[in-house]
């Protein structure tokens, strides 16, 4: 399952809508906004293309100038034995 840290720029007088708009969708969770129109926040998805299509879902949101990866861990789960 991968989970990321994500820092998005955005159009400063537009950042408290986006985290907004950020907090009600599933697989996002919003830990901070900065004063200079950055938003800290976590992605999860069940896979990696999963993750893609959130991250871009989150760059068409409108005020969001970009999206960067600032931490990345995919953990694999492992079947469960018989």
């Amino acid at each position: 399952m991968p989970i990321s840290g994500i820092v998005l720029t955005c159009v400063a007088v537009d950042v408290d809508d986006v985290a907004l708009r950020l907090a009600v969708i599933d697989g996002v969770e919003v830990h901070g906004v900065l004063p200079d129109g950055r938003i800290v926040a976590v992605v999860e998805a069940e896979t990696v293309d999963g993750e893609v299509a959130l991250v871009t879902e989150l760059q068409e949101i409108e005020g969001v100038v970009s999206v960067q990866v600032a931490y990345h861990n995919f953990d694999e789960i492992e079947a469960e034995q018989p």
